[in-house]
């Protein structure tokens, strides 16, 4: 026997058992953690537990080594975001929702005897928020939901999310729904909607456009006339050789019907002598 406890290796082995009984023997809670010590796996006592403006608990902690556990809790406001619940508004719109939820654990002992760690509190999250937005938002219409504060959705669904997590001690801070679109479909359906009234609304605008070039373009032309008939009253020469270009205009001016037309004149044509400046 005192050989054994000479043997250098024992020591060794005796010394590291020991060192590791004594690590585990404390444990230190910061100031953003709470502690639950649990003893053969039932709760026993609890560190730094969140109280308002209480935060004298952080620190060194001894507990027994093998006999207690340490079950680390966040002691400040924890964030949570669920993405896209599919809701239907009572305008039958089909909407994608996204919640941001803020919570805290304000009963650590409840929620390790219940969910038995933090980790699982997004998990009871995840399946009791769905229900209740398509429950809330199902009486509000789709432009009411996309409104801040969702025409009071918000308010009714932290009042309903925090009843039922507080039997696992954690308290609803704040939820807000933090974004509201439609589904592909119904964006699809909107875009289509927003084509057509953009293609209806041009094409009353080339409608009124047109009646008034129309318009125009007759007043214009009434005007010309008038002023032609006036020419005409005072140097009937001018409103000849007016006649004479216009008529040289309509068999030629237009390049499409160039070389498609010919004429035969006498030399002593008064056309040719518009033509010809004499």
């Amino acid at each position: 026997m005192t050989g054994i406890l000479r043997n250098p290796n024992f020591s060794l082995f005796g010394l590291a058992i020991l060192g590791l009984l004594l690590g585990s023997s404390f444990a230190v809670v910061g100031e953003d953690q709470q502690a639950v010590i649990e003893r053969m796996g039932k709760p026993d006592r609890v560190v730094n537990r969140f109280r308002p403006g209480d935060a004298d608990g952080a620190g060194i902690i001894a507990k027994i080594p093998l006999l207690e556990q340490v079950v680390w809790l966040p002691r400040g406001l924890v964030g949570f975001s669920n993405a896209k619940a599919k809701v239907r508004s009572n305008d039958q719109q089909a909407l994608l929702v996204d919640t941001d939820v803020t919570y805290r654990i304000i009963d650590p002992v409840r929620l390790a005897n219940t969910l038995g760690s933090a980790d699982k509190v997004e998990g009871q999250l995840q399946s009791l928020l769905p229900p209740l937005l398509d429950q809330e938002l199902s009486q509000r219409s789709a432009g009411d939901i996309a409104r801040p504060g969702s025409g009071g959705a918000a308010v009714m669904l932290l009042k309903s999310l925090d009843a039922r997590t507080r039997q696992y001690g954690v308290q609803i801070v704040d939820l807000r729904i933090a974004r509201v679109e439609l589904d592909e479909a119904g964006q699809k359906a909107t875009f289509e909607r927003m084509r057509e009234r953009q293609l209806a609304e041009v094409n009353a605008i080339q409608t009124r456009s047109g009646a008034e070039a129309s318009q125009i373009t007759s007043a214009a032309e009434a005007e010309a006339n008038a002023l032609i008939q006036r020419s005409a009253a005072q140097d009937l020469e001018f409103y000849r050789f007016f006649k004479a270009m216009r008529s040289y205009e309509g068999m030629y001016g237009n390049p499409t019907r160039q070389n498609t037309t010919t004429i035969y004149l006498q030399p002593d044509s008064g056309y040719l002598k518009y033509m010809a400046g004499n």
